[in-house]
């Protein structure tokens, strides 16, 4: 039965036990001691007061004064000290062995034979081989005999016999009994508290890492190692190495989740690419001829300015394409004019036209006075798509923020909505291909994969937030620099 409790009453339950063990053993050897001095003091009681009475009734003795005996040995037989600390009978024996006086007249008559009333009292003599000497006997399992001799002058002219029952020092015993229990009572009061708590404290450790190890294969490795901090306890016990051993465990299974994680990732972006290579191919192909019939446009037509704007729109919408296919590809080198205030403005365009009657406030903030060091197609299409799947998570009479500024040698753009903010489940696939929800108005799960690889191809980085109430994208890519205006764009200070 015991095996199948838990360590955390297992160990407590040890302790204490071992707790009331020892205690109980301390009693009991408490209980022997006061058993043996009881003995001890009975016979040292009875020495004392024999030599005493001894002394009392010698003189007596001589002169053959029996009352006067008798009023001796009453005397501490009157003592309001107790029944434990009286003798049973007092008798004196004459030289001859005969019964001088006695307490117990009615047994020990006068002139008497002790050990013809008493068989117990047989064989007095010879008790001891120095006649002057205390001798001491027990009579039988309860009773304690105290021979001292009466002298005068050198000479035993008898003895004084004293009888005491041990029944009689029980009263006494029994006080000790219970003081000793109730010291062992309260001390156990004490220690199994103290004992339990120390044991669960011992047990804690075990119990912790047995819980986590049921949650292994449920939920995550680096979870379960976050909840398992290095530092937790030092020292270098079992439970510290066995702390240590589990901890390197689950970093190691941390580690191959990630791994699988990314063999995942690397199949699924290998799909992706055999699919938007073909993709890709039938695009350029028209999308070329389109580029090619607005340049035989431009140079032979005679539009009017606003023909000539609607022109240069769509070339540029046409060029976003055509770089848009290649961020697919995974193998975008940015080529073009760098990022002008007038981009912006395309956007703003783009962006309001798609917002027409949704009823969302949009608000713009942006500093750029002239060009930026950065290729603006793919600048532009990642403002697109962030402010696209901004208006649709806002929803109706929502709320769209959108700040552009340069700061230091990077440029920075933050896009917020007031929607419903990314759950925490999400955050980790946000950015992954094919990974549909609100934040992606293209509802195939490409939008914000698209941002996050021409970010990559920027050297630049992306972060979001979420909260309740409010979601905010923001970021950052590097300005570059140029060695020609064709030719391929690198980050500055590279």
């Amino acid at each position: 039965m015991l095996e199948a409790l838990s360590y955390r009453v297992k160990v407590p339950l040890n302790i204490s036990l071992v707790v009331m063990v020892t205690v109980g053993v301390i009693t009991l050897t408490l209980l022997g001691y006061n058993y043996r001095l009881m003995d001890r003091e009975m016979l040292q009681g009875g020495e004392s007061l024999g030599r005493v009475l001894a002394k009392g009734v010698a003189a007596p003795m001589l002169r053959d004064d029996l009352w006067t005996v008798w009023d001796t040995l009453r005397a501490p037989m009157d003592v309001d000290g107790g029944e434990s600390l009286r003798p049973e009978t007092v008798t004196v024996i004459d030289g001859a062995g005969r019964v001088f006086a006695s307490t117990r007249p009615d047994v020990f008559r006068v002139a008497s034979r002790p050990g013809v009333v008493d068989s117990r009292y047989a064989d007095l003599s010879g008790a001891s081989a120095d006649s002057a000497a205390v001798a001491s006997r027990w009579l039988d399992g309860d009773s304690l005999l105290v021979s001292v001799p009466v002298l005068v002058d050198g000479s035993e002219i008898g003895n004084v016999l004293l009888e005491y029952r041990r029944p009689a020092f029980f009263d006494r015993f029994g006080g000790a009994l219970q003081q000793v229990f109730a010291t062992t009572l309260v001390i156990l009061l004490i220690v199994l508290p103290i004992g339990w708590w120390l044991g669960m404290r011992v047990a804690r450790p075990l119990q912790e890492l047995a819980g986590l190890m049921d949650r292994i294969g449920t939920e995550s490795p680096s979870r379960l190692r976050h909840e398992l901090p290095a530092g937790a306890q030092t020292g270098r016990d079992e439970i510290v190495r066995l702390r240590a051993r589990f901890r390197e465990m689950l970093g190691q299974l941390a580690d191959k989740e990630m791994l699988e994680q990314e063999m995942v990732r690397a199949d699924r972006l290998a799909a992706l690419g055999r699919l938007t290579a073909g993709i890709a191919h039938e695009i350029n192909n028209p999308l070329g001829g389109m580029l090619n019939a607005l340049s035989t446009q431009r140079r032979h037509g005679r539009g009017d300015p606003v023909t000539e704007r609607t022109l240069s729109l769509l070339e540029r919408g046409l060029e976003q394409v055509r770089d848009i296919v290649a961020a697919l590809l995974v193998e975008a080198r940015f080529k073009g004019h760098d990022l002008r205030p007038e981009d912006i403005a395309d956007v703003i365009t783009l962006v309001e036209s798609d917002d027409h009657g949704s009823g969302v406030d949009l608000e713009w903030e942006h500093r750029l006075e002239g060009p930026v060091p950065l290729p603006s197609t793919p600048v532009r299409q990642i403002l697109i798509n962030l402010l696209l799947n901004a208006v649709r998570a806002a929803g109706k009479a929502g709320y769209v923020g959108c700040w552009i500024e340069c700061e230091g040698q990077s440029l920075r753009l933050t896009v917020c909505n007031s929607g419903r903010h990314i759950p925490e489940a999400q955050m980790g696939h946000l950015f992954e291909p094919f990974s549909t929800g609100d934040t992606d108005d293209s509802g195939t799960g490409l939008g914000l994969w698209v941002c996050y690889q021409i970010v990559q191809q920027l050297n630049g980085r992306i972060d979001v937030r979420s909260h309740p109430g409010r979601t905010c994208f923001r970021v950052e890519l590097p300005l570059m620099e140029r060695r020609d205006h064709d030719a391929e764009a690198v980050p500055a200070g590279r």
